[in-house]
């Protein structure tokens, strides 16, 4: 093989690996138990029974300790933000552009003052929700699990899947005006939180493919 495709190969999967190993995917899924009158398009396409998933990505190096050693909350990169509902195939995203001076973002809690947990809140103290694509409603996460469930407030050390197991609240919904006008209420089912891509697989597949393409060139 030449020796600047062996010299690409290696910058690719360098620059894959630095740029991704970071990035963290929150999914969280649900069954809708209750829908509250009209809802406008196109959240009038979801029934109940329907499963709702709400993804994001966060980068593990960029957060503010809201109260510190006791929660820490992660930026939501906006973009990445969606709240689908299936079979019906509806989606929304964050209200674009975001409402000025305000950030959405996934917080951990760990021990305050003696339980653990996770929210997703334009607030880094408490649960509140954030403003989704179709006004003025907003979208709210807010898990509560016992306090030997998260071992810190790094991102990177609560991989895993969160389910019944531990858990001694939460609130999966969409509200209106108030946090307590429940417009959508969904019964919690698991949270998933991992690395997206899975750098090692994508660094894989990257070679692959330039081996392939070298493969290809030569023949």
């Amino acid at each position: 093989m030449p020796r600047n495709m062996v010299i690409a190969f290696s910058l690719v999967v360098a620059f894959t690996a630095a740029t991704q190993a970071d990035i963290v995917k929150v999914d969280v899924t649900g069954t809708v138990i209750f829908r509250s009158g009209t809802l406008g398009a196109p959240l009038n396409g979801v029934a109940v029974g329907n499963t709702g998933v709400m993804s994001f990505n966060v980068d593990s190096n960029v957060f503010v300790d809201g109260i510190p050693g006791d929660v820490r909350s992660y930026p939501i990169i906006q973009p990445t933000f969606s709240l689908a509902f299936q079979p019906s195939g509806v989606s929304v995203g964050l209200l674009n552009p975001f409402p000025a001076g305000q950030t959405p973002y996934f917080s951990l809690v760990d021990g305050f003052p003696v339980s653990d947990g996770f929210f997703v809140s334009t607030s880094i103290v408490s649960p509140g929700g954030v403003p989704i694509s179709q006004t003025p409603l907003q979208a709210n996460l807010d898990l509560g699990y016992a306090g030997t469930t998260l071992s810190s407030l790094n991102i990177l050390d609560a991989f895993g899947t969160y389910n019944f197991t531990g858990l001694t609240r939460f609130g999966y919904n969409i509200w209106q005006s108030i946090p307590d006008n429940v417009r959508l209420d969904m019964d919690f089912a698991q949270m998933t939180i991992a690395a997206v891509p899975e750098p090692t697989t994508l660094g894989m597949m990257t070679v692959t493919g330039l081996f392939a393409l070298a493969r290809r060139r030569r023949s």
